[in-house]
């Protein structure tokens, strides 16, 4: 079935939005994967995709780039991508450091593993900001079928036991948020999720899987391609850092097929305003000209229709956190 009218001349109007957005100057973000290293195997990784070899960045290499997402004026900066970041030896120091020189937000996502007492209490003085943790499953059966190699009793009592010790502290910070990702290992036990979850946390995140590099058969918001497509917002967003110290636009670029450049080549505004690769790749999602674009043609984020299908996924449980308090997230970016 082919596109209608409507939808091309929708999508074209959009591309042209895009086209005349005046870019920020500076990415609301940089995400710094200080480690591409993890201690677990989930199911819906796609770890066993990556060709990059299993790196830790040095404390003095994340202190450069801690620099210059500073200087550059950047709000938030994130420690994780493909990686477990309580595995890097200088995970604390490198809070403490990004804080001392001033930046907002400095946050991870941590699958809670590590987390025993000691690690929270450190992470808590360092001064980190936000931290996310992510539990699939409302019992100890799917948890541990979706994040093999975890214990879901000492996972939960790990992120209980965070909370509890925030609390004794009498600190707001960091805000805790526990993110649960719908699919169909988990998508039965949303609502007892929930149920369980909204009491403890700041706030509750339920994001639907995203589908890339042939993690196949867990999601139920595939992609067709009679879909409404749009340039990628990621590329007026935010910087990407590789353990490697590649430089990327993408969060999915696992093995830095979009590469940018390494950090060392220059600061934050030499990637962000003034890099030929990436201001080209800007003039083709503008045009929708996906074609020589491997890593973008088969992300189902620029397909409007799949954020849709997310958004609705995702939109009763919404429902019943605004009910309970107020606040819910579904994932979707416009």
């Amino acid at each position: 079935m082919a596109k209608s009218l409507f939808t091309r001349f929708r999508e074209k109007v959009r591309a042209q939005r895009h086209r005349l957005r005046p870019i920020h100057p500076q990415p609301d973000w940089v995400q710094v994967e200080i480690n591409n290293t993890c201690n677990l195997n989930c199911i819906m990784c796609p770890r066993e995709a990556m060709t990059r070899p299993l790196r830790h960045m040095t404390l003095a290499e994340f202190q450069d780039i801690a620099q210059k997402v500073h200087a550059a004026g950047v709000a938030h900066i994130r420690l994780f991508l493909l990686g477990e970041p309580l595995l890097h030896r200088d995970l604390v120091s490198m809070i403490r450091y990004a804080k001392q020189i001033g930046i907002p937000s400095v946050e991870i996502n941590t699958n809670a593993v590590l987390l025993d007492e000691p690690a929270a209490r450190a992470l808590i003085a360092a001064g980190l900001d936000e931290i996310v943790f992510s539990i699939d499953g409302a019992d100890a059966e799917t948890f541990e079928a979706v994040r093999c190699g975890a214990s879901y009793d000492e996972v939960a009592a790990n992120i209980r036991g965070f909370f509890r010790i925030r609390g004794e502290l009498e600190t707001p910070k960091p805000r805790g948020v526990i993110q649960s990702i719908l699919m169909e290992p988990t998508r039965d036990q949303m609502h007892q999720f929930v149920a369980l979850w909204q009491p403890v946390a700041d706030e509750l995140r339920i994001q639907a899987l995203r589908q890339y590099h042939g993690v196949e058969g867990l999601s139920f918001t595939e992609g067709s391609p009679d879909d409404e497509l749009r340039p990628c917002p990621a590329l007026w967003s935010y910087l990407v850092i590789l353990a490697d110290l590649t430089v990327t636009p993408c969060c999915t670029d696992i093995n830095g097929e979009l590469a940018l450049g390494t950090i060392a080549d220059g600061d934050i505004a030499d990637f962000w305003l003034r890099n030929d690769k990436l201001n080209n790749l800007r003039r083709l999602h503008g045009r929708l000209d996906f074609a020589d674009l491997a890593l973008c043609r088969s992300c189902e984020f620029i397909s409007l229709d799949v954020m849709r299908r997310k958004a609705k996924a995702t939109s009763e449980y919404q429902r019943e956190q605004e009910e309970n308090s107020g606040t819910a997230e579904t994932g979707l970016t416009s």
